[in-house]
């Protein structure tokens, strides 16, 4: 050891990292030793890797992703203020996001409307045509997933000269959550002549009757569109039974151009009334 390098004992209590975090970070390459003794391993630090070091303990007790803190030390130094505010901002929405799930989960244990009370609609959904796209999809990638399937099939109707029959809709025939993938099914209605390729598939699906909300951008939001998802659920089971569609999120207005409180989709929910 040299007045320049400090074994990884006496830089783990200068940094105020543990040994088994020091080698951590070095094989996920976030802080690697100066050097390596070739013959014995041992790792050697130079001083003026604490700075970094110190960055990386701090933001670790932000809880930060390992991930997430690699895109800050590659950054340059000028940027690093720049990310870590991005970062920080989007650990609080994660979190205000968990903050009300919280919530929903607690009014729901205890009998209480999480909402205000929803204006339940229903219609009859004629028998129609649908090219479908499905996917198996985490939380964090639904929304692009959604918006990518859209496009897709726009493109491919567009192409091959189908007409588009009704709005574009997504059915979850399974939840997405930390736990599952789904799939998720993102469909639109078309007439016309169309061939199945790749990864598209056409089918029909019967007419049926289903209950549905209307919802702006905020309430679309996870987990505010649960309580949707609850007043259509509740309505079909009051007023006959589900089954056998799954529900759906249906787009019938234009997302990008509407304005606070204007509706931009649906949730609804396919039951059968009773008679």
């Amino acid at each position: 050891m040299t007045d320049t390098e400090l074994t990884i004992s006496v830089f783990a209590a200068a940094s105020r990292l543990s040994l088994k975090a020091l080698r951590l970070y070095a094989e996920l390459g976030l802080l690697p030793p100066q050097r390596v003794d070739p013959s014995n391993g041992y790792r050697y630090y130079s001083p003026a890797q604490l700075p970094e070091a110190h960055l990386i303990g701090l933001l670790r007790q932000l809880d930060l992703p390992l991930s997430d803190i690699r895109g800050v030390l590659d950054a340059p130094s000028p940027k690093r203020p720049e990310l870590i505010r991005a970062l920080w901002a989007s650990a609080k929405a994660a979190h205000a996001r968990r903050d009300e799930l919280a919530r929903y989960v607690l009014h729901k244990l205890q009998g209480e409307t999480y909402m205000t009370a929803f204006d339940v609609q229903t219609r009859f959904v004629p028998a129609q045509q649908l090219a479908t796209l499905t996917y198996r999809v985490t939380v964090g990638d639904l929304p692009h997933t959604i918006q990518q399937g859209i496009r897709a099939l726009q493109a491919t109707l567009t192409e091959h000269g189908a007409a588009f029959a009704g709005a574009p809709i997504v059915i979850y025939h399974g939840e997405v959550n930390a736990d599952s993938d789904g799939p998720i099914e993102v469909c639109w209605p078309y007439s016309g002549t169309l061939k199945p390729t790749g990864e598209l598939t056409l089918r029909e699906e019967a007419a049926h009757h289903e209950a549905y909300v209307l919802l702006d951008k905020a309430q679309f939001e996870f987990p505010a569109i649960l309580s949707a998802y609850d007043a259509t659920c509740d309505y079909a089971k009051a007023h006959g039974k589900s089954g056998p569609l799954d529900c759906r999120e249906v787009y019938p207005y234009d997302w990008d151009a509407a304005g606070e409180g204007d509706p931009v989709g649906e949730v609804a929910w396919p039951y059968t009334p009773a008679k």
